[in-house]
């Protein structure tokens, strides 16, 4: 059930990646949010997290849902370090750790 101490949730529906047909409403109150605001994006992802940062902030969402992971992957370091992101298959807490490319850099390249 859905109350007004429900944390809140923004959405992220990217323009230029296939939409599959989910409830953002539902996905979000499944897992205890209250969505509020969704962004609509084709930017690029530096653009679409400072779109995020400032939609998280003005609405004090503790989440951002998406349709498909797709919708954040170019996002989702950034998503999580502030926030907890919700996506169709899996809920990612915040402070999620991602492995893979954020995990290596810094490290030297050999050449």
């Amino acid at each position: 059930m859905v109350t007004a101490e429900n944390p809140t949730a923004i959405g992220l529906v990217r323009r230029d990646v296939p939409t599959p047909a989910v409830d953002l409403h539902e996905l979000a109150r499944r897992h205890g949010y209250r969505l509020v605001y969704t962004v609509y994006t084709d930017a690029r992802p530096l653009v679409t997290v400072l779109a995020l940062a400032r939609h998280a902030s003005e609405f004090d969402a503790r989440a951002v849902v998406v349709p498909g992971f797709e919708h954040a992957e170019s996002v989702r370091q950034s998503v999580t370090e502030h926030a907890a992101l919700i996506t169709p298959i899996r809920l990612y807490p915040r402070g999620h750790r991602w492995g893979g490319a954020e995990a290596s850099r810094g490290r030297p390249v050999d050449g």
